[in-house]
């Protein structure tokens, strides 16, 4: 996997060198109010980050993930990642959060069109979904922004918190973003 730069940020690959930054995050309590995180513990999380592959290109499977940084600082600001399923290497599933003292500054928006065109171009997956709890309104929000569609209800699609919560599948399709230019004009992957 490479480095991916945008005008404002760098998306850091997660290796088993940097993957405590990343365990660290998880354990912020801000970013389990809308998602099932792992309860990992550090040695462990570091163990299923080490088992990853470690080349993201056409026709990889498994779990990718990104530190996001601003350009100009080494601190985090969330992370990114991008699973593809080996029965359904046609699509791919995002995820994404920002810590509290970064939201709403457009954070979440540049870094998922950036891991899109990463999905895109690079995996070459023909779609990309996300999952969101309803409650969630910026992501769902950040999903229209960027042109994705609405794709159902899951019925307890997933547990938050040791409970069973709904939720709402987003998709966008390879054609869809390429029409909608949505493609974000920052320079190809480090």
């Amino acid at each position: 996997m490479q480095t991916i730069e945008t005008a404002r940020l760098r998306l850091i690959p997660v290796t088993p060198q940097n993957a405590g930054v990343l365990w660290e995050l998880l354990q912020r309590p801000d970013l389990r109010t809308y998602q099932d995180l792992p309860a990992a513990g550090r040695k462990v999380f570091g163990q299923m980050v080490a088992a990853r592959p470690a080349e993201l290109s056409a026709g990889s499977t498994g779990r990718f993930e990104w530190l996001v940084q601003f350009a100009n600082s080494s601190a985090c600001a969330g992370w990114v990642s991008l699973r593809i399923s080996d029965r359904k290497q046609a699509t791919g599933e995002i995820g994404y959060s920002v810590l509290r003292e970064f939201r709403g500054k457009g954070v979440a928006t540049e870094a998922v069109r950036a891991l899109l065109r990463e999905s895109f171009e690079v995996a070459g997956v023909a779609r990309v979904q996300a999952f969101c709890v309803p409650a969630n309104e910026p992501s769902r929000r950040l999903l229209k922004r960027l042109n994705f569609s609405a794709g159902g209800v899951l019925p307890h699609g997933a547990t938050i918190s040791g409970r069973p919560v709904d939720v709402l599948l987003h998709k966008l399709e390879r054609d869809v973003w390429l029409q909608s230019g949505k493609t974000i004009e920052t320079p190809a992957s480090a």
